[in-house]
């Protein structure tokens, strides 16, 4: 192979990973952004229930028996409403509002007493 030949397939290499690059950076913050009720539907449920099995393990310092959480931030204050009970008592369950997938859950982390909505 002529080295015109293979700086011409380095430079195609180069640019179709600068290309997948780009589609990746972008679809991610698409998702995170503008698509953020799409990457709410795909990821929310298992993004805000790692974050509830992760609150519950360092700060209450307990195991999550059973975990539910909605996948869609409906009222957008970047948290989402979720059920669990706890492994040494799982006649009883607890709520809570854990991070959302999104932008806002980039930003909060963990999760937070539920508050009662007074809007209806």
């Amino acid at each position: 192979m002529s080295r015109s030949h293979k700086s011409n397939l380095s430079l195609k290499i180069l640019l179709s990973l600068g290309s997948l690059g780009v589609i990746l950076i972008g679809g991610a913050i698409f998702l995170l952004t503008a698509g953020k009720g799409l990457g709410q539907y795909f990821f929310g449920k298992s993004f805000a229930e790692n974050e509830l099995k992760g609150y519950v393990s360092t700060v209450l310092r307990q195991d999550v028996n059973g975990a539910h959480c909605q996948s869609v931030d409906s009222d957008n204050n970047g948290y989402v409403s979720c059920d669990y009970t706890l492994v040494t008592n799982p006649q009883v369950t607890h709520s809570i509002e854990c991070a959302a997938w999104g932008l806002n859950g980039v930003l909060n982390k963990g999760c937070k007493a539920r508050m009662p909505n007074f809007n209806n």
